[in-house]
């Protein structure tokens, strides 16, 4: 029986781990963007509001699929996210067949990337929810929810040299567009067979831990518990302050022991997930935290959304045919993807080291992305030769892989895995606004430039696209003080407790 459990477990986590990887797509836009521009004629800012579109459905949707995986389970949120980039990629392949020649699409455009971003947000939400519910009790919860992460970041990587080999001599990219559609439907459908939402974890660890009074200290658990799971509680010991605070309406009895006093409900209390998400939302370090990803993802998704415009642009400091960049475009987007997945998955294992043996918050790790976001941002602002977007993308690439493992790490830690999935939902909003922000800076400043040249074969280089990027090194430094109060608040809170704890 236990062989039997260890097998469905194993098959299960194989499961997201697919869906991730066939469901981080979105981010390939870069490797067609473009064809918006020389097939279909789209101005720079039509394309990024297409993007930007998808971006916001893309991330809007996190809410809701949080709590649908929730309520039904992941099986048909994956299901549906087969429909939703089916539909998404299909259409997309088939606009742009019967729309060249005929004039501007940009709403049946935006409409079709958003329903691929919906489908890939899906696959997401039912992923890391289901993670964090499994390995919710488990001493290495950031390497068992940074391995699905990482692939959903290695995703582009890997579509992107498929595209590179298979599709690379195409002159439109309705075929490569098709291919994704089959490969999504297909991989999805499969992944929902055998996803299974496992509350062992949880079951085993109420037998192991006993439960702490409202006022008893954290550390008495660890000397009452042998072994690893006295290693485990010190794993936990550093959340359970607010954690206990976002539950006192719910108090538990200790086992063999009297039950804890119960807590009167207030009249006319709110059912579950809105009692949560209104916890949630008095939190001050859930508003920095996603005030943070929103001023922190902006300006990476502006690199990523707009890399192959870049090369572009730059493409008169080097001595490559057409053919010769667009391959190289395809590199740029791969590198980023290859660093993402490298960054996700270096991040969780070094986050469990920094919280367990260190006993450091993970949000200090967050600071770190920060820095280095600002640097790849004034970097992009300040490039001269087309290979340094190599360097670009490698740094991009680092910071966005270790700030969304670190991200979704964080939140299941401190609201609670039973609450993850609505609360990282919300969070996952700031990405849509942050990218949705910088993809217009970058558009507006793009086709202002444009605008001003004279000539008629005058082309667009590095001037066209600095003044974006200092704008977003600017919103990248205020996400570094965001990501400090995400670790100061519990700092300061813990010791306002102390003295009222004695």
């Amino acid at each position: 029986m236990e062989s039997h459990e260890r097998y469905t477990d194993t098959l299960s986590y194989l499961s997201m781990c697919l869906s991730m990887l066939c469901g981080g797509t979105t981010s390939l836009f870069a490797t067609y963007n473009s064809s918006f521009t020389d097939l279909l004629h789209f101005t720079q800012y039509e394309t990024n509001l297409v993007a930007s579109l998808g971006d916001y459905a893309h991330y809007m949707s996190a809410p809701l699929f949080g709590y649908l995986t929730t309520r039904i389970g992941p099986t048909r949120v994956i299901q549906a996210a087969a429909v939703l980039m089916f539909f998404g990629y299909w259409g997309l392949s088939y606009m742009f067949e019967q729309t060249r020649g005929v004039g501007h699409q940009v709403g049946l455009m935006s409409v079709m990337f958003a329903l691929v971003g919906v489908g890939s947000k899906a696959a997401y939400m039912a992923t890391m929810a289901t993670a964090a519910r499994n390995f919710g009790s488990s001493r290495h919860k950031g390497v068992a929810m940074g391995v699905p992460l990482s692939l959903y970041g290695l995703s582009t990587f890997v579509f992107s040299s498929i595209k590179a080999r298979w599709f690379e001599a195409d002159e439109s990219p309705r075929r490569y567009l098709a291919f994704m559609a089959g490969v999504s439907v297909v991989a999805h459908l499969v992944a929902a067979q055998f996803v299974v939402l496992n509350d062992e974890p949880a079951k085993e660890k109420k037998r192991e831990m006993p439960v702490c009074a409202a006022g008893a200290e954290p550390v008495a658990v660890a000397e009452r518990l042998p072994g690893d799971a006295a290693d485990l509680a010190e794993a936990v010991e550093m959340t359970e302050p607010r954690r206990r605070r976002l539950t006192l309406s719910q108090p538990q009895p200790q086992p063999g022991g009297p039950s804890a006093e119960p807590k009167p409900e207030p009249k006319g209390a709110l059912p579950p997930p809105t009692s949560a998400l209104l916890l949630f939302a008095r939190d001050p370090t859930a508003w920095a935290l996603l005030l943070g990803l929103i001023c922190f993802s902006g300006p990476g998704l502006a690199f990523i959304n707009n890399c192959g415009t870049m090369v572009r642009a730059m493409s008169h400091t080097s001595t490559l045919t057409p053919s010769q960049l667009n391959q190289y475009r395809d590199r740029i987007v791969a590198t980023q993807s290859f660093c993402s997945f490298s960054a996700r998955l270096a991040t969780g294992y070094l986050s469990d080291l920094w919280r367990t043996r260190l006993r450091l918050p993970r949000s200090a790790l967050l600071i770190a992305a920060a820095l280095l976001m600002i640097y790849a941002q004034t970097m992009a602002s300040q490039i001269s030769q087309l290979e340094e977007l190599h360097w670009l993308a490698v740094l991009v690439g680092v910071a966005m892989g270790a700030a969304f493992t670190l991200a979704p790490t964080i939140t299941a830690e401190t609201w609670g895995a039973e609450r993850f999935g609505i609360c990282w939902g919300v969070i996952t909003l700031g990405p849509a606004i942050g990218g949705h922000v910088c993809n217009l800076i970058f558009g507006a400043e793009w086709d202002r430039a444009q605008g001003g040249l004279e000539g008629e074969n005058a082309q667009c280089d590095q001037a066209c696209f600095a003044p974006a990027f200092l704008s977003t090194t600017m919103i990248a430094w205020v996400a570094l003080g965001f990501f400090a109060l995400v670790m100061a608040l519990p700092l300061v809170r813990m010791r306002l407790q102390r003295p009222s704890a004695a």
